[in-house]
Formats: structure tokens, sequence, C-alpha cells
């Protein structure tokens, strides 16, 4: 048993050199096993420290995460609201077109109603003359020789 209680004296007052070189590489272990589990003050403090670190990062990651979610609506709804304006803006515009191309309609109609009347208006004679100089190939009329040759 003096053995037992010496070995546990050596193992308590620190680190003792022994006889035998094997019994010394199993006490050095022991030694620095037991040396890590006791920290001191400092060392704890450090540790606890580290790990509120940790922990605060991470839960400024999920209040970003949380933030980029809301950034993330927020650029959905910008986008919508710009869709939205783009599309009222194209109904404009194709409104626009329509209206443009039914004046466009209504202004040759008028205008070939106007050169049906004027043609009407020459008598059979010039009529002739007028299908002729078509079939000539001569398809731009001049309204004012047709009308002096009338009123000759």
């Amino acid at each position: 048993m003096s053995s037992s209680n010496a070995a546990a004296i050596r193992r308590r007052a620190g680190t003792q050199q022994t006889d035998t070189p094997g019994k010394n590489t199993s006490q050095t272990s022991k030694n620095t096993s037991q040396t890590s589990s006791q920290m001191t003050l400092q060392q704890v403090i450090s540790t606890v420290d580290k790990r509120l670190n940790q922990l605060e990062k991470l839960a400024g990651n999920n209040e970003s995460a949380n933030n980029t979610n809301d950034n993330i609506s927020d650029i959905v709804n910008e986008f919508n609201s710009r869709f939205e304006l783009i599309v009222t803006e194209i109904n404009s515009l194709k409104d626009i077109v329509l209206k443009l191309q039914t004046f466009t309609m209504d202004v040759n109609k008028r205008l070939l109603d106007e050169r049906i009347e004027v043609l009407s208006e020459v008598e059979p004679n010039s009529s002739l003359n007028i299908e002729n100089s078509i079939k000539e190939g001569n398809s731009t009329l001049n309204l004012k020789e047709l009308v002096e040759n009338e009123l000759k």
C-alpha cells in the first residue's frame, strides 16, 4: 500500500522523476491529461468567450438570412410593380397604334371616294382616255390635264 500512497503523493505533488522510463511516459501522459482537464480561471473565461462569439455569429447569420428574405421579398414586390407599369404602358401604346391605323384607313377611304367622285364627273370619253393611259403604263393621272381637256 505504501507504493500506491507514494504514487498518489507523486501525482498530487506534480511531475517527479521515477527510476523506470516506461513509468515516466505513462505519468507524463497522465499529468498532461490532468493539466488539460484542470484549466485556470483565465482559460475558462477565454473558452466561454470563444463559445459565446461563435453563438453570436450563428445568431447573426440567422438574422442576416431573415434580412435577406425580407430584401428578396422587397425586390420581388418592386419587380411586380415595374412589370405592371410596363404592361399598362404597352396596352396604351397598342391602343394608340389601333387608333392611328383606324385614322389612316379613314383618310385613305375619303381620298379614294373623292378620286372616284372627281373621275365620275368627267365625261365617259375621257374615261376611255384614262383607261388607255393606264393600259399604256401611265398609271399616274394628271387631273389638271384631264380637266383642261374637258373644258376645251
